[in-house]
């Protein structure tokens, strides 16, 4: 835990965690093993940062678990919203890059890429190994399938379900999003 970072009450802090310069974690925030912050990041009540993503197998009839033992990363000046998951990848990092704003209740999976200065509004799903550029918005109620790649400088409008990747300076709405 660096310098000027504060940790408000029933924050849980887990193993091989790095809290970065002036970082503020509000109260009830679980910060799980393998997560690192940056400097200036906000997190606000009940996020949980670093929880396993959602990885199974199937072996006959049933789901076997596949460890996640990457991390979560996120860098400067970001704010995470309330009760918003950030998953641990499988391998490698789930990362949210500089300067990216988080809404309240925004689910985000293992292995996600999110660019710089981007905006995930409420309510919205990011389903694993996606890419998604810088400055992209992502407005309330929006989906975003797994192991597709969204460019820069693209906007998904609300309640929108983005199934394919989206080239840089896309407006997409509806569902599918068109």
């Amino acid at each position: 835990i660096e310098r000027g970072a504060v940790l408000k009450g029933l924050t849980y802090v887990g193993e091989n965690v790095r809290i970065g310069e002036n970082t503020l974690i509000h109260p009830g925030a679980m910060i799980l093993k393998n997560t690192w912050s940056g400097k200036n990041v906000i997190i606000h009540s009940g996020a949980v940062l670093g929880s396993d993503g959602f990885g199974y197998a199937r072996e006959g009839s049933k789901n076997i678990k596949i460890p996640q033992i990457g991390r979560v990363v996120i860098e400067d000046e970001v704010e995470i919203g309330a009760n918003t998951t950030i998953d641990r990848a499988t391998l490698g990092e789930t990362r949210i890059k500089r300067g990216t704003k988080i809404d309240n209740l925004v689910q985000i999976a293992h292995n996600v890429i999110i660019g710089e200065d981007s905006i995930v509004v409420s309510q919205v799903g990011i389903a694993g190994s996606t890419e998604i550029g810088e400055r992209v918005v992502i407005a309330g109620q929006a989906g975003v399938k797994d192991h597709i790649k969204i460019g820069s400088d693209t906007i998904v409008a609300a309640k929108s379900g983005a199934t394919k990747p989206l080239a840089e300076r896309s407006f997409v709405s509806g569902f599918p999003a068109r």
